[in-house]
């Protein structure tokens, strides 16, 4: 794991947001959050699962990652 995935997961372990450029959260950093969270879902950690789910979902968004909220209203 790089510094910075490992920063971002102290970062949640805090209940901090993170900040980062689009460039490191989508080559390093998201992988490595949803790693995290699969490994709280293992240990039965359901909260802290979600909490690192919903880090990925703000920073999806805040980095475009995936459909943009605009075409999610639009019909197919």
């Amino acid at each position: 794991m790089t510094e910075a995935a490992h920063n971002a997961i102290d970062l949640i372990r805090k209940g901090e947001l993170i900040e980062c450029s689009a460039e490191a959260y989508l080559s390093e950093i998201r992988d490595a959050i949803i790693r995290y969270a699969s490994d709280c879902a293992n240990s039965n950690d359901a909260i802290r699962m979600r909490i690192a789910l919903a880090e990925v979902s703000r920073l999806d968004n805040k980095h475009g990652y995936g459909a943009s909220a605009e075409s999610a209203d639009k019909p197919i």
